[in-house]
């Protein structure tokens, strides 16, 4: 083979390596376990933007990933109506925002508190920050 072969092969060879340093890349930047493909259904809003829930949002489908091993989230939408029933009882102190989600156990039950192989409905994360400060979970659960 000569020289030109080798470089031809080298770039090729170095073409294939970005490509997959860059899907590499991506995937950790982007993907988010347990929580990929999670329906997220967001309809117009008195109190918030699209922006705002979605952080809110972002703290929560964190806080699943971090606290239910082997469970995944099959759908996740912010509740308007409940929003205004948690206002009166966060309003002094906090802006609140209320979640639900749906989502499936493993046959471990995630860390052995939740039933195993289950498929929990309308769970709540109430989510409460000051001013426009950031998203913190106050409580989650039925």
């Amino acid at each position: 083979m000569g020289t030109k072969q080798y470089e031809r092969i080298f770039q090729i060879l170095g073409a294939v390596l970005l490509a997959a340093v860059v899907v590499g890349v991506i995937a950790v930047c982007f993907g988010n376990g347990a929580r990929s493909g999670v329906k997220r259904e967001i309809g117009a809003s008195d109190y918030y933007s699209q922006e705002e829930i979605d952080a809110a949002m972002d703290t929560a489908q964190e806080y699943f990933d971090d606290h239910f091993p082997g469970c995944v989230m099959t759908a996740f939408w912010y509740d308007e109506e409940s929003v205004r029933e948690a206002e009166s009882e966060y309003a002094e102190e906090y802006q609140a925002v209320i979640l639900l989600s749906d989502f499936q156990t493993d046959k471990h039950g995630g860390d052995g508190s939740l039933n195993p192989n289950e498929i929990y409905q309308d769970w709540q994360w109430v989510l409460v920050r000051s001013g426009n400060g950031d998203w913190t979970l106050k409580t989650c659960g039925y």
